[in-house]
């Protein structure tokens, strides 16, 4: 019996031995006076055993059948295995028509051991109040991860995330972190929504040059200058922990979406990633705290081709050549720059298609390729002595006079 059962019986005992009457009774219960009647009906006929529920130790009219449940279990472990209850619960709706609360999901595992609880220690992370509107701090990361599990080789996911709203703004996937991953990010995002105000970036190589002089600035940053957009460096992963956190959903559930869908390359990712964060965003994005969106257009002058892309200097001849990774390029400027190129810095721009021009303050200057530098080659000595062998070479005898020369 239970301990309201128990507390029933003692009380209905006090009724039978006229201690109580049914007045009180029911108000001690906390039952109506009708409802306490029919339960007085039943205690004389059958006692105690009346008070037990008839429904205890039988079958819930709302268990599921064990079949339905073996059914589960195979499509869990054919298609989500390692995945999380929720994500499972999702899938099961959206493709199998089958419709069950994440928890008896959770529970099912559990029971079955296809999922382990977690109880991981609580550690305290006060989080930094969010920016109030969109495009106001954009947190900037790579994730080195193996994205398509046993299916391709680990690679890197670069990502956007904007501070207000949570929201991906831009990813791309590569072999490496590098500038150039981090300018295909940035790309379609700007060309979209346009300049954010600010990027809230770690100490990496790829945003701030860590040895020798400070003054000098990583490729990425002097694209951000240009854009005239706020470089802002975290000091621990801590500090980002916005885009820490969507890294550890897309490392669950980006990863099972991939692995439904047999993406095994970083171009059939690249491909499906857009799709992916729109479904993401309409999922976990927040409302910001101000509906203003402060991202700014992009100025007239501001060419994204040739601003996110690799920038050197080199030294014009005074024949209008440069010579850059083993060509030399012929210049071919108009006729009032070419006293003035002479001897002159001048900016080589590698975009992103591996376009290669040449910028001379504002004006961009036409060339020719005037050719290609070889390397030299290895010295081949055994090649020499066989063309040696090959001419007639006169060798003079011991006793040739000019031996016996006596110079001074």
């Amino acid at each position: 019996m239970s301990s309201r059962e128990i507390d029933r019986d003692a009380i209905f005992n006090k009724v039978k031995d006229g201690k109580l009457n049914l007045v009180k009774a029911s108000k001690l219960l906390g039952l109506s006076y009708s409802h306490t009647k029919r339960i007085w009906a039943k205690y004389k006929k059958d006692g105690r055993k009346s008070l037990i529920s008839k429904k205890r130790g039988q079958v819930s009219n709302r268990a599921i059948p064990p079949n339905q449940c073996h059914s589960i279990l195979e499509i869990i472990k054919k298609y989500y295995q390692n995945c999380k209850p929720l994500f499972i619960s999702e899938k099961l709706k959206e493709r199998h028509n089958i419709s069950y609360s994440s928890e008896f999901i959770r529970q099912l595992m559990i029971k079955h051991h296809l999922w382990t609880p977690n109880r991981k220690r609580q550690r305290l992370h006060q989080r930094r109040q969010r920016r109030d509107c969109e495009g106001e701090l954009e947190q900037i990361d790579a994730s080195d991860h193996a994205w398509f599990e046993d299916r391709g080789p680990k690679c890197h996911l670069h990502l956007l995330v904007d501070d207000a709203t949570s929201k991906i703004m831009g990813g791309y996937f590569a072999p490496e972190e590098t500038t150039e991953g981090y300018y295909k990010a940035c790309l379609p995002y700007f060309e979209k929504k346009g300049r954010p105000l600010n990027l809230y970036s770690d100490k990496r190589g790829t945003f701030v040059v860590n040895s020798g002089s400070k003054d000098r600035e990583t490729q990425f940053s002097r694209a951000m200058r240009e854009l005239e957009i706020g470089m802002i460096i975290a000091h621990s992963p801590q500090a980002k922990g916005r885009i820490e956190r969507v890294f550890g959903t897309l490392q669950e559930r980006l990863v099972w979406e991939m692995r439904l869908k047999n993406i095994s390359t970083i171009e059939e990712a690249n491909v499906f990633l857009p799709s992916f964060i729109e479904i993401y965003n309409k999922k976990y994005s927040e409302q910001p705290a101000n509906t203003f969106n402060a991202h700014r257009p992009l100025n007239q002058g501001m060419e994204l081709k040739y601003i996110l892309s690799t920038k050197e200097e080199r030294v014009v001849s005074k024949n209008l050549e440069v010579s850059y990774k083993n060509k030399i390029y012929q210049l071919r400027p108009p006729e009032a720059l070419k006293l003035k190129l002479k001897n002159s810095k001048i900016t080589v721009v590698t975009n992103l298609d591996n376009e290669i021009v040449f910028k001379y303050k504002d004006d961009y200057i036409d060339y020719v390729i005037y050719n290609e530098q070889v390397k030299d080659q290895s010295f081949n000595m055994d090649a020499l002595l066989n063309s040696w062998k090959t001419k007639n070479i006169h060798i003079p005898s011991k006793d040739h006079p000019y031996k016996n020369l006596k110079v001074g």
